[in-house]
Parts: structure tokens; sequence; C-alpha cells
């Protein structure tokens, strides 16, 4: 039950919390009847099972982040980024208001000056990353909702300012086979025959970028023609400049990948060809960097390169553009959906994921369609 009392000149609300002790509210009364009133307000939230401790919602939005920080358990490189969109943006803009006090409209005005100074993809990732903040301050009932749950940035009409609405994606580019051998050749130029053979790899397996240059040797079955992704240190990250081997992304991305033979053939003599763990490893036998990799080899081999003569193959296309390759190649070749589903590491949705199995057969047929789509591309080549 809660209570007015006469504090100097202002009237107070108390109450009992949770535990069963004493507080009192921070907002203060000019009149008794203004207290009462309010006193009556929490005595009929605890009756409907909605009541919010006013002491709860006005924590400050930095205090709140700092508790949600240390129990939001996310993979390292997700939790660096986290990490910099809270210090570098979400913080310093909102970071002393009470939780009660955040306005959707002044957090519409702050997402569209963000998106004067960065990408559409950045400023979705922190708008995203404070609705889910608050989203767990919802969950552990010190704010009543969430007041930006749903919003999202559009990528505005030319001479048109940003404005908040239903999401919009950009697609990036993705290559045709005949651009995927292209880009390949140049690689090989700039880095190499194993640099070639990883991008072939990647547009003829779907693997990630992490999944890649974290393949291990002892994963790769090549006489029975699959490798697999482990589950404990399947994949490589890097975070803050360190790089260390750990699980993928998901649970499903630990998986198997079945190989067509020239694709079996061309890893073995990746692997005979140095005798470092993993399969795909720098010229001086080091784990690949992204940044490294897109710099001195992807970007010149997509992008053109004017010292060599070469002309742009397709400007803009980043590593990740294989996966999205690979998913049109199994469409084109009409591969099973339970096929397709566990090859790109995702769970199939619904009773089909239940029910859906990928038989010796499939896998065989698999094999024998992507070794074919190998065949036709590089049949006629010079």
């Amino acid at each position: 039950m809660a209570w007015a009392e006469k504090r100097g000149p202002w009237y107070r609300v108390r109450y009992r919390d949770a535990g069963g002790v004493v507080r009192t509210t921070p907002d203060k009364y000019r009149t008794k009847t203004e207290a009462l009133e309010a006193a009556g307000d929490l005595d009929t939230d605890h009756r409907r099972g909605t009541f919010i401790d006013p002491h709860d919602s006005r924590t400050p939005l930095a205090d709140w982040a700092g508790l949600w920080h240390q129990t939001h358990r996310v993979a390292a490189s997700t939790q660096a980024k986290y990490d910099h969109y809270l210090d570098a943006h979400i913080i310093p803009a909102f970071g002393q208001l009470p939780l009660d006090q955040i306005r959707r409209s002044a957090v519409k005005h702050w997402a569209i000056g963000l998106r004067a100074r960065y990408s559409l993809a950045t400023v979705r990732g922190v708008v995203t990353l404070m609705s889910l903040v608050l989203t767990a301050a919802v969950e552990e009932r010190m704010i009543a909702v969430n007041p930006i749950q749903g919003l999202r940035m559009t990528e505005p009409r030319s001479g048109h300012a940003p404005r908040t609405a239903i999401r919009q994606v950009r697609e990036r580019p993705v290559p045709t086979g005949d651009q995927v051998l292209a880009i390949a050749d140049r690689i090989k130029i700039l880095g190499g025959g194993a640099a070639q053979v990883m991008v072939i790899t990647a547009a003829f397996t779907g693997m990630r970028w992490g999944e890649i240059t974290g393949l291990s040797k002892r994963t790769c079955h090549l006489d029975q023609l699959y490798l697999q992704v482990d589950p404990e240190t399947g994949s490589l990250h890097e975070v803050r400049g360190a790089l260390w081997l750990g699980p993928p992304k998901t649970q499903t991305a630990a998986r198997r990948i079945d190989l067509p033979p020239f694709l079996a053939a061309l890893l073995q003599e990746v692997m005979d060809g140095h005798d470092q763990e993993q399969v795909f490893v720098t010229a001086d036998d080091r784990w690949h960097r992204r940044s490294n990799f897109a710099r001195r080899l992807w970007r010149p081999a997509c992008d053109g390169d004017t010292e060599r003569d070469w002309p742009p193959v397709l400007p803009g296309a980043v590593f990740h553009g294989l996966r999205h390759h690979h998913k049109t190649m199994l469409d084109e070749l009409s591969v099973a959906d339970a096929v397709k589903f566990e090859r790109m590491g995702h769970r199939m949705p619904g009773i089909a994921g239940v029910y859906s199995h990928v038989s010796d057969p499939m896998r065989q047929d698999l094999r024998n369609r992507l070794q074919q789509r190998w065949t036709d591309l590089t049949g006629n080549r010079p």
C-alpha cells in the first residue's frame, strides 16, 4: 500500500518495495491531493500486476547498460562491436538520462544525426543495440515499455533527408561464376595459388570467412570428399588485433560440408604445400587477417588495379558475397532444401526442420552437380 507524507514544503509518496522495505518515490507534489492520486496509481498498478518500482525506472541508462553488459553473453567479435557502439554513441547521447525519460522522438532525431556521419548499417546496428538494452529493462520490470521498439532506419530517396521507418536493405553485389574465376585468377597473381583456392572454396562451399581461415587439416576428410566445421575451434576470430580459434557463428554452423572431387584435389594441393595446422595461411605461414587480405588481394582483384592495367571485375564486392554466390548456385542447381540448409549452416524452420534429413544419395547428387558446374565454368577456358 502507498501513502502520502508531507516532507518540508512538499508532499511525497511512500510505498513498500518487493522486499518490504519502505521507500519514497523521487517525485515531489505541491498538494496532498496530488500525492494521494499518485499513491492510488501505485496501488492500482500493484493490484494489476503492472507495478514498476519508481526508483528502478529512474536508473540512468549508463548504469543499466553496465549491468546488462555483465550478463549478456555473445561472441567476442560481437561484444567488441557492442562495446564500441555503447562507448562511442549510446552512452554519450543518453547515458545520463533515466530509463523512463528516454523518448522515441529524441532517439529518432539522434539517429538521423548519426546517419549524416556514418553508414546506414552502422546506424542500424547502434539503434538495434539500444533497443536490445531497453527491451532487457522491460523484461526486468524497470520500465513498462521499450520506447524505441521497432524503430528502423531507411535509406532516403535522392534529395531527401534520412528518415526512420520500415527497414530496407541495400544489396552488395554478388559475383557470377565467371566473375568468381576472374577474381580468383587475379588473387593467384597477387597472393599465390593457395589464396586462389581459398576463393574457389568459399564460392563452392558457402563457408564464412572465419570458417575458411580457421579450417584445420585434421577436419578435412578429402578421401571421403567432405570436411567438417569443428564446433569448438572451427572459426578464426579476430577482435582488436587478436586472433584465436573458437566456435563458429552458431551451433548449426558446426557442420559437414560435402566436396566435389575437383575441390578435394585443390585442397589437397594446398595442404601438401605447407606444414601449418590451418589449411589456408599467408605466404609467411601466418593466420589470415581480414583487413590485410582485403587490402592486398581482394580489393584490387575486384575493383581493378591501374598499375596492372586491370579493369574492375565487380566493384564493391566483399568476400561474404562468395557465400551468397554459393546459395544462388544451390538454387540454380535445384538442390533439396534440407541439403541447402545443412550446407549453409542454417536451421531449417518449421516442421520441415524436424522431419527433413540429408541422405547419402542426396550428398552424392550434390557432389555430382557441383562437379558439373565446375566443368561447365572451366571447360572453355584457355
